[in-house]
């Protein structure tokens, strides 16, 4: 057979092979976006030093946001969810904060927004709101002045041009009734249930020396564990190793669910994940701690406790409880938080976090808070 020939009959086989492939994964896609959340509009609006990005969806939709260098930018990516083509891409705002805004299809599963921008961590929000006409929606503040309404209208601000106007108010959700009473004080016979975040072939957030989010975490939930079981508690660990908890190819949504699967099956009395926050900006610092608004209406007091657990033990800056929408603590049927026991990304906190001394501060920090929570509800 001639080159000439030859070459054209593999082009055209690789060609058709391609041509199959793309067809299969559109088709599997299509199948696929049922169980999605749509994401049906991306506005703007932007005023004095103020921008907010709203995204609008037709259901739930669980988000992560952290912040990338070199260049400087903030990305926030809305999991389980895909964009509607028809949605404008970038966009440009007057701000002195802000020059562009990205939007895309990152994977099969996560819309992927980027605002470039050197603001520091504190001086943004992100946070979702349900309304009777819209579904759902993920707000995100920039500016310092932009502090989250509790659950409230949405501040007025001139539109940045081609978006539409701010959005209506929202309706400030409903909070159910406790699901777990306990009748006895005291950590005790108690089940408890902790989440060393990511893992295996998940490494987290890189510390500002490289060290890595996954080994931290389990550094300190096996301090806490053992703290715990010496207390009369039972620890039931969604990990021990490093490893996944449902496999190293599972999805995220498949991961996640196997560590609220765990909590839920040992019927544990309260869930506690462990995570280390991180920025762009190395002086980022402080603890914070997160709990589902919807969910048991113990979850934001155990928020609260573990929160001062710690700043008291270890005396990181304190930056609050705040109400959130991450997978772990939505999904699990007792009161629930997630820890952002400080920032790898600063480097004296990855040193506390990451040393055999600091770790033991954290992990004391945490029973302490998980102490004060059983007394003061038993």
């Amino acid at each position: 057979m001639p080159k000439s020939l030859c070459f054209f009959t593999m082009t055209l086989f690789l060609c058709i092979i391609l041509s199959f492939a793309n067809i299969a994964y559109a088709g599997n896609f299509a199948a696929e976006k049922s169980s999605l959340a749509k994401i049906t509009a991306i506005r703007i609006s932007s005023n004095n030093d103020k921008v907010r990005i709203v995204a609008d969806a037709n259901k739930e939709v669980d988000y992560e946001s952290f912040g990338l260098s070199a260049p400087n930018r903030i990305v926030i990516d809305l999991k389980g969810a895909w964009l509607d083509p028809s949605i404008q891409k970038e966009y440009t705002v007057d701000n002195k904060n802000i020059n562009r805004i990205r939007v895309a299809q990152f994977d099969h599963a996560t819309v992927r927004i980027v605002v470039d921008t050197s603001l520091k961590r504190d001086a943004y929000d992100v946070f979702s709101l349900a309304s009777g006409n819209i579904s759902y929606r993920v707000i995100m503040d920039f500016g310092k002045s932009a502090d989250r309404p509790d659950n409230s209208a949405v501040l007025p601000v001139k539109p940045a041009s081609p978006v539409p106007p701010a959005v209506p108010s929202a309706v400030k959700p409903t909070v159910p009734s406790p699901t777990k009473v306990f009748t006895t004080p005291g950590i005790k016979g108690k089940k408890i249930a902790i989440d060393p975040g990511h893992g295996g072939n998940d490494s987290g957030a890189i510390g500002y020396t490289g060290r890595k989010e996954k080994d931290a975490t389990l550094q300190i939930a096996l301090k806490l564990k053992r703290i715990l079981e010496n207390a009369g508690a039972t620890v039931i660990m969604t990990r021990t190793t490093d490893t996944s908890v449902a496999s190293p190819t599972a999805s995220d949504v498949d991961e996640l669910q196997a560590r609220c699967d765990i909590a839920n099956k040992a019927n544990a009395d309260i869930f506690i994940s462990i995570h280390n926050d991180s920025f762009t900006d190395s002086a980022a610092n402080g603890t914070s701690t997160y709990y589902y608004g919807n969910g048991s209406s113990y979850s934001s007091q155990l928020a609260n406790d573990l929160r001062q657990g710690i700043i008291e033990k270890v005396h990181t800056p304190d930056r609050g409880t705040k109400s959130c929408n991450f997978y772990v603590v939505k999904h699990t049927d007792m009161p629930a938080s997630l820890i952002e026991a400080a920032f790898i990304s600063n480097p004296a906190e990855e040193k506390l976090l990451t040393s055999d001394d600091g770790s033991e501060q954290f992990a004391e920090g945490i029973y302490n808070g998980i102490n004060k929570f059983f007394a003061a509800i038993g």
